[in-house]
């Protein structure tokens, strides 16, 4: 029989058929949205993959049966004629329990199919290229849309919680994720504003488009602008830590096609507990002279960032400047236990924002890393007594941390800006093994700085290059206990 098939109008009503597909399965955003996201890395997912301008793309369209070959022309009527015989070239009707192979043959005014009745799956051969126009996607509306950061919209990162209608970030690193089509993204943040304010950043699909101080107890910053729509992940980080002003964000406007959703969860998840080190104390200042600030603090460059960018991991940052097991930073001979990380670790904010304990249930990570123990060194300076005071705190904390997070790997590291508990440290996590039976838990030692070749941080704290060492020291140690 004879086929003639307008493949422009075929292809034509297909797209038709996605864009409104993808419009309506959109409307419900926190429903079925969430199925069009596929997650590599910031700089590789997208929202809804666009279609390319490519000979690829038109034979996905096509019917999983027809293969492009040649270019012919191809008029716009199917017609059906009589059954064919052998001898027969004209227009013929197909029986309904023969399969047939087309073949296409050329004639001087019109393209013809020959159907020949065999067992084979019936095929048609398409031999025309479209030009590359033909293959645009129909543009869904733009709308201008509000949300607020709550979780049908955004992933959370780290600890946060909701108050007055904004999401509250208040740990190193917390922030919120989210994914849009559209062509611009303004954000709402509010700040406490204290005399140490807090520090922001803002990312594009992976890279940093932003970094801020929030002068302002409410500002709105556009982060992202474009004339034409785009798949884009937008992220923000809290830098600065708990200790100081916290963040909310208020509301996220963008023109889009779909609305925003948020991300899904990474592989693997990380925990970092630990203290002004693993916060980024000081880690943009110019030397070990430049006073402290929020505005050289900086928790994305610290190795606890830079250890969950390299396994593509959800990570988490409980740190605090100062804070010990037994006893915080202290210049006196008694321990200072005004503030310590075992009573602060349950909880979701440690400061007065919020006393509500944390569920550990929302998140459980793979892997925790404590590094704890700097500062409890200030008040136990090698004096045995005060050391085994140190390692009966780090031993209940311990098992907080296990009962807290069951099933995770925990490394007891300590190290870059001195080890001298380190023998307590591993003392105590064999004497918790040999009691219970525990043997998902090890130590690690970070090598000391090298202060004169990497450079300090404010108050002789550690660098950014001495940050990476910390990294690339620890990577292949987590990928050897984890299989990573």
């Amino acid at each position: 029989m004879r086929i003639r098939k307008n493949l422009c109008s075929g292809l034509a009503t297909v797209l038709l058929a996605i864009s409104a597909s993808l419009f309506a399965s959109c409307q419900k955003i926190d429903e079925a949205a969430p199925e069009q996201i596929y997650y590599i890395e910031a700089s590789e997912r997208f929202y809804i993959p666009d279609i390319t301008e490519s000979d690829e793309t038109i034979t996905e369209i096509i019917p999983e049966t027809a293969s492009v070959t040649e270019t012919t022309e191809i008029t716009s009527e199917i017609t059906e004629t009589p059954e064919i015989s052998a001898t027969e070239t004209e227009s013929v009707t197909e029986p309904e329990s023969v399969s047939e192979t087309q073949t296409e043959t050329e004639a001087p005014t019109e393209t013809t199919t020959e159907i020949t009745t065999e067992t084979e799956i019936q095929t048609e051969i398409v031999t025309e290229t479209l030009p590359v126009t033909e293959t645009l996607p129909v543009q869904a509306a733009l709308y201008e849309m509000s949300y607020p950061a709550e979780s049908s919209f955004v992933k959370p990162l780290g600890r946060t919680f909701m108050r007055n209608g904004a999401r509250i970030l208040s740990h190193t690193c917390s922030g919120v994720e989210f994914a849009f089509r559209g062509t611009a993204a303004d954000i709402t943040l509010t700040s406490n504003c204290k005399t140490s304010k807090a520090r922001a950043a803002f990312y594009v699909n992976g890279e940093l488009v932003k970094d801020t101080m929030l002068n302002n107890t409410e500002e709105t910053f556009k982060i992202f602008e474009s004339d034409t729509p785009q798949n884009c992940i937008i992220s923000v980080v809290k830098l600065s830590e708990a200790a100081y002003s916290n963040i909310g964000v208020k509301n996220i406007s963008v023109t889009s096609e779909y609305g925003i959703i948020p991300t899904p969860a990474r592989k693997h998840k990380i925990e970092f507990i630990g203290d002004s080190i693993t916060c980024g104390y000081g880690i943009d200042a110019a030397d070990q002279y430049e006073a402290f600030a929020t505005t050289n603090e900086n928790g994305e460059k610290t190795y606890a960032a830079l250890v969950g960018k390299h396994f593509k991991a959800d990570y988490n940052v409980i740190s605090w400047s100062g804070i010990g097991v037994y006893s915080s930073y202290t210049e006196s001979s008694k321990p200072n236990q005004s503030f310590l990380m075992p009573p602060i670790y349950g909880k979701t904010a440690p400061n007065e924002l919020s006393n509500d304990m944390w569920d550990f249930t929302q998140w459980q990570p793979d892997l925790v890393v404590i590094n704890l123990g700097t500062n409890d060194n200030t008040w136990t300076k090698g004096i045995q007594d005060r050391a085994d005071l140190f390692g009966t705190a780090y031993y209940e904390f311990i098992e907080q941390v296990r009962e807290a997070n069951p099933n995770a790997y925990i490394i007891c590291s300590l190290g870059v800006m001195g080890s001298r508990l380190l023998p307590e440290i591993k003392e105590q996590v064999a004497l918790y093994s040999a009691n219970t039976g525990d043997y998902r838990i090890t130590t690690f030692e970070f090598d000391y700085r090298d202060g004169v070749n990497d450079g300090f941080g404010a108050g002789f704290h550690p660098s950014a290059v001495t940050h990476q060492k910390m990294a690339d020291k620890l990577i292949p140690f987590i990928e050897q206990i984890m299989g990573w």
